[in-house]
């Protein structure tokens, strides 16, 4: 979903509902109390869902999971900014569709070293984001005349900057930015399929297309690992500085 600009921290969503009438007997004024819907329990309490499920809005949310989202759309669990610091703790999942490329490249490296600071050791992410390989594939580079050219540069500049996109990911891209947040065992797997059964069938956003043998879609998995400190490559963040966000920053 997209990224609106950023609200102050993270805070816990809220439902006000008006009280019904009650008679002295449980009853809501001549028919039978309705049952009360079993309290969601998030990750910050103990025995609470250990799997966060980022960027979720209000049409994709997954039931076995912590639906958290920067926006209060009905049915989320928790309002946060994610590239800000987490409270949550110790968990077993975090998953994300077609939400890093909404990010900045700054603040999707802030949030995945937030996610691998509070996933538990052997934890997994799972993210699917658009192809760039596919987009280069699909929208540039077959027309024949300057209209089809020009109606082509329309569509390149529509995947890349439409419905808030911010940065698209080429798979080696994927994996030097997992790496580079200390990340390990980065894996790659078609859409919905995973080796594990809790990260199957996640993605809500339709069947992905495929192109010259690219997805339009890189659904990918890595691991923190279960032992050694956590480090980041520093000389990534360089790179990237020094390759994209200076001249992003600076308008060129």
């Amino acid at each position: 979903m997209p990224v609106p600009p950023r609200h102050g921290p993270a805070r816990r969503l809220r439902r006000v509902v008006p009280r019904p009438v009650r008679s002295g007997i449980g009853r809501v004024l001549g028919r039978p109390a309705a049952p009360t819907a079993k309290r969601r329990i998030g990750p910050s309490e103990p025995g609470g869902i250990r799997q966060l499920h980022v960027g979720c809005g209000p049409h994709n949310l997954l039931p076995e999971w912590w639906n958290v989202d920067i926006r209060p759309f009905p049915g989320v669990d928790e309002v946060a900014d994610l590239t800000a610091p987490w409270p949550w703790r110790d968990l077993d999942h975090v998953f994300g569709e077609h939400f890093l490329e909404h990010l900045s490249t700054d603040e999707a490296m802030r949030f995945l070293s937030e996610a691998i600071t509070h996933l538990r050791p052997g934890g997994r992410v799972r993210f699917s984001t658009p192809g760039l390989e596919w987009v280069w594939q699909t929208h540039f580079g077959h027309a024949a005349t300057d209209d089809e050219i020009v109606a082509e540069t329309y569509r390149a500049n529509r995947a890349f900057h439409g419905w808030g996109h911010q940065f698209l990911y080429s798979r080696p891209m994927l994996q030097r930015v997992l790496g580079a947040t200390g990340y390990a065992e980065i894996e790659f797997f078609p859409f919905g399929e995973s080796d594990h059964e809790e990260l199957r069938g996640l993605e809500r956003h339709g069947t992905p297309e495929s192109a010259g043998g690219w997805p339009s879609v890189w659904n990918v998995e890595a691991v923190r690992p279960k032992s050694g400190e956590l480090t980041v490559d520093t000389t990534v963040l360089e790179e990237i500085e020094h390759e994209f966000v200076r001249y992003v920053r600076l308008g060129h």
